[in-house]
């Protein structure tokens, strides 16, 4: 058996991930604010068990009862699968235009949420012997500094490396779970048409990304989706470690 538990699965890429984990696994548990109208036709098509969670990732002292609560409808049996898919671009503003609100959204969702939720599923699955497998979804930013996005790029980073950390530790556990980072590349996304809606000003790379549009240079989510499903469920994973689309094509 095979169950995916998947954030942000509204819209974008955790839409895409849940849509095809509808064809292929036995249980879907889906976590966002607010649910996809398709999700529930798909379950029913395919036979797929559907357990819907709303859940504002951005408040953050719920997470640990969150956890509780997904893997509580995890049949004893079944394999896991986490992809911690939720996040936001914003702020898009230079350093000294932040402002502490947003930050502090950005700081929730991108890496407080996905590491207090990860902290917890390993420590309260650290006992069951089944495949389980972590995915932090990350970006090209945790990498590489981009003008405007010190919020989006800090975040990425910090989860990238507590990924690694957290991956590392696991070696020689007699039960481990499996971490990753999967960096999507550019998608053709909604995330993507509020980078291209960006001040000039706070954004100065916003022509280029104008022009991966343009171009037709964006992969759609579906195509990634496809391509981070094969990774974790046919691939021998190395804990912690960064895995880019573009080695994957």
């Amino acid at each position: 058996m095979k169950t995916f538990i998947i954030t942000g699965a509204s819209k974008g890429l955790g839409a895409a991930i849940a849509k095809r984990c509808m064809r292929t696994s036995d249980h879907c548990i889906l976590v966002s604010r607010t649910a996809h109208p398709e999700m529930e036709r798909l379950a029913g098509e395919f036979g797929t068990k559907l357990t819907f969670i709303s859940m504002d990732l951005n408040e953050t002292d719920k997470l640990p009862s969150l956890i509780i609560e997904i893997l509580a409808a995890v049949d004893e049996k079944s394999d896991i699968y986490f992809i911690n898919n939720a996040g936001v671009i914003e702020p898009i503003k230079p350093v000294g235009n932040l402002g502490q609100v947003n930050l502090e959204t950005s700081m929730r969702v991108n890496f407080m949420a996905p590491i207090v939720l990860t902290d917890e599923f390993v420590k309260l699955t650290r006992d069951w012997n089944r495949k389980k497998v972590v995915v932090n979804i990350s970006s090209g930013a945790a990498k590489k500094p981009y003008h405007g996005w010190a919020a989006y790029c800090s975040t990425k980073a910090g989860l990238e490396m507590f990924t690694r950390v957290a991956g590392s530790e696991q070696g020689k556990l007699p039960f481990p779970t499996s971490l990753i980072s999967f960096s999507p590349g550019v998608m053709d996304t909604e995330m993507q048409g509020t980078i291209r809606s960006a001040d000039e000003r706070d954004f100065s790379n916003r022509d280029k990304f104008h022009e991966y549009k343009e171009k037709g240079m964006l992969r759609s989510p579906e195509f990634v989706a496809e391509k981070l499903l094969q990774l974790i469920e046919v691939e021998d994973l190395e804990n912690g470690k960064f895995y880019d689309i573009k080695n994957l094509l």
